[in-house]
């Protein structure tokens, strides 16, 4: 982890994931990038004044320049000096849609991690709208830390790792051993059993202990957890152990097969009090 992405909107959650990110660049040593991006639909550029250029009206490229300007003012208070000592920090300020903003950062600025803070979904917005979160948990190829709340302690020392047990799940394992590393972590495997996917705890356990021996996995514990969906046994069993956060892989699917598949990893996203760790895996 050498350089941290932090998409800031300026809300109460772009603030705790701005604390988060201010932990992580401290023990890993890594700088941090903010990104602030004004969604305007008919923008296209910033000219080389810094003043937006091509709209449609007046009106919109006054409200776009007096966006901008308060957007510098947030930035300025967020960058504190006091609270970023020893942190290299930059900034961007750009017009047009977040995610494309995102992604473009992860390809071309050498971001190899992000955090970013989520408000959350539930009912029919969770279905039919999707948060910019969401889509960057489903299709960033680097590690997405996802946060809605303040963390309750700056330490990471309990970590619960919902795993499949597939052979595709090393990346996720990567970055949760340099947790461990960072943090003196514990590492709770947890398989959760449902009526539809059960299998008896004694096979469950030895196939966790397989899985924990194949990736040389240390510093864990192995668990099996009884619930009627998965999605609510993995927050449930964090809630148990008191977890500091919750790390999954998850699909970059998109289109139908992803609304009939379900994405696990974006349900918890939504639905998780702590921060959740995702890394995109192969399928």
């Amino acid at each position: 982890m050498k350089k941290i992405l932090v998409p800031t909107d300026f809300s109460a959650e772009a603030e705790s994931a701005t604390d988060v990110a201010r932990i992580l660049a401290l023990k890993f040593d890594a700088e941090i990038l903010f990104l602030h991006t004004i969604e305007i639909s008919s923008a296209e550029a910033i000219n080389a004044s810094g003043a937006p250029s091509n709209f449609d009206s007046v009106a919109d490229a006054m409200f776009v320049h007096e966006s901008i300007n308060s957007a510098k003012n947030e930035m300025s208070r967020l960058e504190d000096v006091s609270k970023f000592k020893g942190i290299t920090t930059s900034q961007q300020i750009k017009l047009g849609s977040p995610f494309q903003h995102i992604h473009d950062a992860i390809e071309n600025d050498g971001v190899d991690f992000v955090v970013m803070g989520t408000k959350g979904a539930s009912g029919l917005s969770e279905v039919l709208i999707g948060s910019n979160t969401e889509k960057v948990v489903r299709r960033a190829k680097c590690p997405v830390l996802s946060v809605k709340a303040p963390l309750e302690q700056e330490g990471l020392e309990d970590i619960v790792y919902a795993t499949e047990m597939g052979d595709n799940e090393a990346p996720v394992i990567d970055i949760i051993q340099d947790f461990q590393r960072a943090f003196g972590a514990t590492v709770h495997i947890v398989w959760v059993n449902t009526p539809n996917n059960f299998q008896s705890d004694r096979v469950t356990k030895e196939r966790l202990r397989e899985f924990a021996t194949k990736y040389r996995m240390v510093d864990y514990t192995l668990n099996v957890f009884n619930d009627v969906v998965e999605e609510d046994g993995i927050l449930h069993f964090a809630q148990e152990v008191k977890a500091a956060m919750i790390a999954m892989g998850t699909s970059s699917h998109t289109g139908l097969s992803r609304i009939i598949r379900g994405s696990i990893a974006e349900d918890i996203v939504n639905h998780a009090k702590r921060p959740v760790l995702t890394q995109s895996v192969k399928e």
